[in-house]
């Protein structure tokens, strides 16, 4: 997307601006999230697990980026669990994030998310989880916390919780009044879901497409405990727009022009991984050898080149998309695709185009171009909504479901989750256990 003058948070932002209902312009939807003021409040417990430890940092980077602010209320400074290249401790890795750490709770607080027994004046929402169990809770509500070990867990409920503020702040929702979980292993439930104690990730993996969920990916892989090696290949560099909208890139890496599978490289290698890059376009004609990675994880916006991919010789292809639209842009779909399952069915053809001229016609964009002198308005009207607490919960479904597929377990070609109602989640073909083992070091998170 082409530079748009004084708006860094412009993805964001059409959250707002692209509502049906909306009059607001960008400066205005800028000002209301920039005014947003969250609160994190952890006990000294949680601090010290792979949940919390990951939940913090989700919220912190999520909130930065959004509202580009926030403060971390914490009483002791324990140790990281997972060397991310952010810091030795938790406070740390915090302030690498951008956060504030204050011993007390700001007075000028909007919302206050609470982790663990932490008290929280006028909490807003609470985070919650149990092993592979995860989601939120309304911020008065107290239920104990369940087995803290799985980060993936943390990071998806610290996503939601950034979700419920961000809905509250766009005028989607006044408050947290009900619960709402989802198993990120087994998304459908049941008694028959039972995760082995032992997993192992893929030896090796392919990313393509390193953008706002791409970048999703590399978050939670990041917070996993064994390393291992990925081949990263995205054709773009770091734009100002993904400032705001990927998990791992630095305003550094738009003002130095880095590509964005350099970004990526930072971030899994301060993880203990290994890395190769490759910076081309995947339209499915690399011819595969006996080396490759058996997976290849897919993010890009064209439905025709995952199709291509799928059909290039992967063992497995698993891709994660969303909607673009102010409505649908926290609606998800993960796919696992077996080789030899024809991929022509599991996604729609190209709707049709956006209809920019329309689009340009919004009080938001009129007021941009006069304001601007028409610099960067087409581009920006052409662009899609991303916001960073997305990918963060996309990536971790979509990562739960690689260890599944690792562990030999039955996967969903196609699953559905709104990020407004995790738990009325959709299913669709279910793929057998796979019978084709993916190496990688066992762990567990027991």
């Amino acid at each position: 997307m082409a530079h748009i003058p004084h708006l860094g948070r412009s993805r964001i932002a059409k959250a707002m601006t692209d509502a049906t209902e909306s009059d607001k312009d960008f400066e205005q939807a800028d000002a209301t999230l920039v005014a947003v003021r969250v609160v994190i409040c952890i006990d000294s417990d949680q601090a010290r697990t792979a949940a919390g430890q990951a939940a913090v940092l989700t919220i912190i980077t999520t909130c930065c980026k959004c509202f580009g602010r926030v403060v971390l209320v914490c009483a002791d400074e324990p140790a990281m669990n997972r060397q991310l290249g952010l810091g030795a401790t938790l406070l740390e890795a915090a302030r690498a994030c951008g956060a504030e750490v204050s011993p007390t709770q700001p007075m000028d607080t909007t919302h206050v998310v609470s982790i663990g027994s932490a008290i929280a004046e006028e909490g807003f929402v609470r985070c919650w989880w149990d092993s592979w169990t995860a989601g939120i809770l309304p911020g008065w509500e107290g239920e104990p916390m369940g087995n803290s070990a799985n980060p993936l867990s943390g990071i998806f409920s610290g996503a939601l919780a950034v979700r419920e503020i961000f809905a509250n702040v766009i005028g989607r929702r006044r408050g947290v009044v009900r619960s709402s979980k989802v198993s990120l292993w087994c998304p459908q439930g049941g008694e028959s879901c039972h995760p082995p104690n032992i997993l192992t990730l893929p030896k090796s993996l392919w990313l393509v497409g390193l953008g706002h969920l791409g970048q999703g990916f590399l978050w939670s892989l990041g917070f996993l405990p064994p390393a291992a090696h990925a081949i990263l290949q995205d054709d773009q560099t770091a734009g100002e727009e993904n400032v705001a909208t990927g998990l791992v890139t630095r305003q550094s890496d738009f003002e130095r022009k880095n590509h964005k599978t350099r970004v990526a490289a930072r971030w899994l290698e301060g993880a203990g991984w290994t890395t190769s890059i490759l910076e081309r376009r995947n339209y499915g004609d690399l011819r595969l050898t006996a080396d490759d990675p058996a997976v290849v994880l897919t993010s890009i916006d064209e439905p025709l080149a995952r199709i291509d991919i799928a059909k290039a010789g992967y063992s497995f292809l698993v891709d994660a998309g969303v909607g673009h639209g102010a409505v649908d842009f926290e609606i998800g779909q993960v796919r696992v695709v077996p080789r030899g399952v024809d991929p022509e069915g599991l996604w729609s053809r190209p709707p049709n185009p956006k209809d920019i001229d329309a689009m340009l016609q919004k009080r938001a964009y009129r007021a941009h171009a006069r304001k601007h002198d028409n610099c960067g308005t087409f581009s920006l009207a052409e662009a899609s909504v991303a916001v960073p607490f997305v990918g963060a919960a996309i990536g971790a479904l979509t990562i739960a479901q690689l260890l599944r597929l690792a562990a030999l377990g039955s996967t969903s070609q196609i699953i559905q989750i709104e990020l407004g109602m995790p738990e009325a989640i959709s299913m669709g073909v279910v793929n057998p256990p796979s019978d084709v083992g993916l190496g990688g070091v066992e762990f567990s998170f027991a």
